[in-house]
């Protein structure tokens, strides 16, 4: 995936940047291989060049979701090549299996309208992820859960992992660094005869050395200044999104996770969350709109999205240069995703955000985005 992106923030200079991301993903199925039943290896490694303008548009969270991961350091410096997961899967029935190895996170809450991990859909993270999860759910780690179907409509996965993110790391370092519970229920219904579906989350770490952002500095005579921290922190989050009309009728799966509307026709995506507001940046977290693929006649593979999000920012009372309250970052984008081939996509899109200071003007992103799948 190749991304031009430009910056303007406040009539400042605009800035432009250029990045690259490879994403290469294999997927063995061991029991249509004849290797061993019910058993499914997972792979994917990553390499960015260039680099983006999360930086330069001055948001909390990133306005490139792809350039954004894998994690490579304070600096941003490329990436050569990450391996980003790395995990075996056993099927014990039908509905019941088990995983462990290096998971990948970016992908576990599927939206119809708006995941696609930055590459498919829209490229702002508040449209990937939901942002009360960041500091609890690293990118890449270490981790083991279970998988129960007891139905087609319904989903419940729950797995521990290291909270240190390993993007660039074996990640086996990182075990008494803090852990992290997940535990997710998907759903899958119909609403009068078209699909929808929600996402019900909840996070707990423990373990760890989260800073206290409610708290006060407190001195320590002979050993100075003290910032309080806590071990453990929580979320909790929802997202959904349902189709309010289709061009043709079609029963076949809908795939949450393919990066693009698996119908034709129009529909509606949310996401809200809330967190633990003493240890986390984004205290809750909502956002919303419309996509959809094939509206335009003669284009049927063509797809786009408008979202809007809001972020309750806490500002806290640590340093006491706030006084506490609560600062805010909100904005909006728009995507519109050019089918160029089966295999290619060229996507056009802008965004408008309010940065957490509120003295800063609006930050206006344009971009242009190349994907090619192989």
């Amino acid at each position: 995936t190749q991304h031009l992106q430009s910056v303007v923030d406040g009539g400042r200079d605009e800035t432009t940047r250029y990045g690259t991301s490879l994403d290469y993903v294999m997927t063995l199925d061991l029991h249509r291989m004849g290797l061993l039943p019910g058993a499914i290896v997972g792979v994917r490694a990553e390499s960015i060049l260039g680099s983006s303008v999360n930086r330069s548009a001055r948001t909390i969270l990133p306005v490139n979701t792809d350039l954004a991961f894998p994690l490579s350091g304070p600096g941003g410096e490329d990436v050569d090549l990450a391996l980003t997961e790395l995990t075996y899967t056993q099927f014990l029935s039908e509905h019941v299996a088990l995983f462990m190895g290096k998971l990948n996170t970016l992908g576990g809450d599927p939206n119809e309208f708006a995941s696609g991990r930055g590459m498919f859909q829209f490229s702002n993270s508040d449209f990937v992820f939901n942002p009360v999860t960041a500091l609890t759910v690293p990118y890449s780690t270490l981790g083991a859960g279970i998988l129960w179907i007891p139905s087609e409509n319904l989903t419940i996965v729950a797995s521990v992992f290291n909270t240190v993110d390993a993007s660039t790391t074996s990640g086996f370092d990182d075990f008494g660094d803090g852990w992290t519970l997940s535990v997710e229920a998907q759903t899958r219904h119909q609403l009068h005869g078209l699909p929808g579906g929600q996402n019900f989350g909840f996070v707990y770490a423990d373990d760890g050395n989260y800073l206290r952002i409610t708290g006060r500095l407190t001195f320590e005579p002979g050993v100075g200044l003290e910032i309080p921290r806590s071990d453990d922190s929580y979320a909790l989050y929802w997202s959904g999104w349902q189709y309010l009309w289709t061009a043709e009728a079609d029963d076949s799966p809908i795939d949450t996770s393919n990066g693009r509307p698996d119908r034709r026709g129009i529909g509606v995506f949310a996401r809200s969350g809330f967190g633990d507001d003493d240890t986390l940046p984004v205290e809750w977290h909502v956002s919303g709109g419309i996509g959809g693929r094939g509206l335009i006649p003669g284009r049927p593979d063509d797809h786009f999205g408008i979202g809007y999000g809001y972020s309750a920012i806490s500002n806290g009372r640590l340093s006491g240069l706030t006084g506490g309250g609560k600062g805010e970052a909100q904005g909006a984008e728009a995507f519109y995703s050019i089918a160029v081939s089966p295999s290619a996509a060229m996507s056009f899109s802008a965004q408008a955000y309010d940065d957490v200071n509120r003295r800063s003007d609006t930050s206006i992103i344009l971009g242009a985005r190349l994907n090619i799948r192989f």
